[in-house]
């Protein structure tokens, strides 16, 4: 993994999506000693700054209250109380939705398809990969989103919304071009402008082709056992594919100077006391005696006592803030620690996207539905050593836990494995929510003070895309409803 240098970028970064999202009145008055298309590396390091930084900003948030990995504290009005109540708008998404993950993050991947496809298309294709990527977590978050005839800036600026299953579709087929891509000549190749993966194309597949199976595995249980026959015949190409290891993560890292941390820690830094890991996460944590709480989060014991983990309830932040009375995210999510103080961490700890624990739990929950209960007893016990590995457990320690844990049936099968897989996605955007809404795991609670009865179950459309974009944009009234193709409940 590479480090991310922001400050060297940051003025590239909004230049470029600007780019996506201008209009054709930029076609006049071009000054001719201007640069008209930037150099292929500063558009890939502005794509993925852009995809790493958002997947740890506003749809972190949004998805992670709503999953309970984190609850919203410090009084009415507060911002992460609002949403942690499930009140979310389209005002509040409409800079999450419009500007940063269309104007910004895919049109930046866009740019670089554009202007690399025919020379360079190890970049086009790196670029699809990610636009694969992005679109299906906008997918699974947003429902029907536009995709076919998104990212035509100026010759379409009122795209139709495809359906979800269109979509998925039409994003698996970009990832498959983008896998073509990467084996083409191409007379520049990445290297250390890619943030990612320092430009090892081999990373970039096997990354591809997990990613595919993380999509292909949404489809159950809505599907029939058996039914994925593109699950089982990606899967027969057998596990160098595949993510091999940790190095394989999809993550960005970033620096550890203030103003350069990841974007759960700016979060943390501009807006103290008011995220705090949920009773839902702890609760299962304390439940099993997990040792990867003293990493994940702070110990709120007071000396010389320790080892004691409390969770915020979700909706319960409207009362008098409390600061002091839960544990805090810790070094998992913020980086080492540099001091003693609330914002002592180094703030290099790379934003988690997809990791080689989700892969190993992808394939335990495909080969429970499928009925080879040895093999998802594998890769079940592979995602939970992963995931200790990454938060610093040591192996004596992992291999306690590994062992308490009941071995998996038929009947069991498929909550062990969504709740290990809730642990180890602890500050992975989308996902968590995604299992919950497929699976009913972890089982949740309404938060208390909630606006519904239900949770949430999609986002709502941005009013700046209805008002820009109103003939397509689709009208949406309850967000408990099931919105996603992939949702059991979706009529």
């Amino acid at each position: 993994m590479k480090t991310f240098r922001f400050a060297k970028y940051v003025v590239l970064t909004g230049a470029i999506g600007l780019l996506g999202s201008c209009d054709s009145f930029l076609d006049v008055n071009v000054n001719p000693n201007a640069v008209v298309v930037a150099p292929a590396g500063s558009v890939m390091v502005a794509a993925q700054t852009q995809l790493g930084f958002l997947m740890g900003s506003d749809l972190h948030r949004f998805t992670s209250l709503i999953a309970q990995q984190f609850a919203g504290h410090g009084g009415l009005g507060i911002q992460t109380v609002v949403f942690d109540r499930g009140i979310i708008t389209g005002t509040d998404v409409n800079n999450l939705f419009r500007t940063t993950i269309y104007a910004a993050a895919l049109a930046d991947m866009q740019q670089l398809i554009v202007s690399t496809q025919e020379t360079s298309p190890v970049y086009a294709g790196i670029a699809k990969i990610m636009q694969g990527f992005l679109f299906s977590v906008t997918i699974d978050s947003f429902g029907d989103v536009p995709v076919s005839e998104a990212l035509k800036f100026a010759t379409n600026g009122r795209p139709v919304y495809d359906k979800s299953e269109d979509g998925y579709k039409f994003a698996i087929g970009l990832i498959d071009a983008g896998i073509e891509d990467i084996k083409k000549a191409s007379a520049l190749k990445p290297g250390v402008d890619d943030l990612i993966y320092g430009g090892d194309l081999a990373k970039w597949e096997r990354f591809a082709n997990t990613l595919k199976l993380r999509m292909y595995l949404h489809y159950f249980p809505k599907l029939s056992q058996n039914s994925n026959a593109d699950f089982a015949t990606l899967l027969a190409k057998g596990p160098t594919t595949f993510m091999s290891g940790l190095g394989d993560n999809f993550q960005l890292r970033f620096e550890n100077t203030v103003g350069k941390t990841n974007s759960i820690d700016q979060f943390e830094r501009a807006r103290p006391n008011t995220f705090y890991p949920s009773t839902s996460l702890v609760g299962i944590m304390n439940t099993k005696a997990d040792p990867r709480r003293p990493f994940f989060f702070t110990d709120v014991a007071v000396a010389p006592a320790t080892g004691v983990y409390i969770g915020a309830g979700n909706g319960t932040g409207v009362g008098a803030p409390t600061p002091n009375a839960f544990s805090r995210m810790h070094t998992y999510l913020r980086g080492a620690r540099t001091g003693t103080g609330l914002d002592d961490y180094a703030g290099n700890t790379p934003i988690r996207m997809l990791t080689f624990a989700e892969y190993q739990f992808i394939l335990a929950e495909y080969y429970v539905r499928t009925g080879n209960l040895a093999l998802a007893q594998t890769a079940f016990n592979a995602g939970i050593n992963a995931s200790m590995t990454m938060a610093g457990v040591t192996a004596a320690a992992a291999d306690v836990y590994v062992k308490a844990r009941p071995a998996l049936t038929a009947d069991n099968g498929i909550q062990q494995i969504i709740e290990e897989k809730f642990v180890a996605n602890y500050g992975v955007a989308v996902e968590p929510w995604t299992d919950y809404r497929r699976t009913g795991f972890p089982v949740l609670t309404v938060p208390a003070n909630g606006q519904s009865t239900s949770i949430l179950r999609i986002l709502p459309y941005s009013d700046a895309d209805r008002a820009a974009n109103p003939a397509n944009t689709p009208a949406r009234t309850d967000l408990t409803t099931p919105s996603v193709f992939w949702d059991p409940g979706k009529k």
